[in-house]
């Protein structure tokens, strides 16, 4: 084999193990990369889980306070206002209702199931209203606010003449 030759094969010895190398330390990348991935996602699961806990604990202190809205002041400045959203809705008593009309519960399960019996005469719209109930459910708010200054302005009055 020739000097040129020789120097060919070398030179493509050492492409070869370099582009290993470099396979090598993408893979050892990738990998860290992939336990970082999977450690954060971890550990934002564990956040949600204990932000659960504390908003429970907040919405139980906030019931008992009775207050209207609640402004606190963060750390960093800004304000935290929790306050109360209530929910209304209608909820029909299907067990009542099944009941008064003789039928299984399961028979009153979609909308189908309804029309039928109203249009045999079985359930009317008083039924209906009878065994219906508004719910009303608070659930507890929180924001964020920037903490804003105020300036009052007097008012200039105008003499009257």
């Amino acid at each position: 084999m020739s000097t040129v030759e020789h120097d060919i094969v070398q030179s493509q010895e050492q492409a070869t193990e370099q582009a290993t190398e470099q396979a090598e330390q993408q893979r050892l990348k990738m990998e860290e990369l992939v336990a970082r991935y999977f450690q954060n996602k971890e550990i934002a699961k564990e956040r949600n889980e204990e932000n659960k806990l504390i908003f429970e604990e907040l919405e139980a202190l906030f019931e008992e306070s009775e207050s209207e809205e609640l402004i606190l002041p963060l750390p960093n400045g800004e304000l935290a206002v929790l306050s109360p959203s209530f929910r209304e809705r209608e909820v029909l008593d299907k067990d009542a209702l099944a009941d008064e009309m003789a039928v299984s519960k399961d028979d009153l399960k979609t909308p189908f199931d309804f029309s039928m019996f109203t249009s045999q005469g079985k359930l009317t719209p008083a039924m209906i209203t009878k065994y219906t109930q508004t719910e009303r459910e608070m659930k507890l708010r929180i924001s964020k606010r920037k903490a804003t200054t105020r300036r009052r302005r007097s008012k200039k009055t105008l003499p009257t003449e």
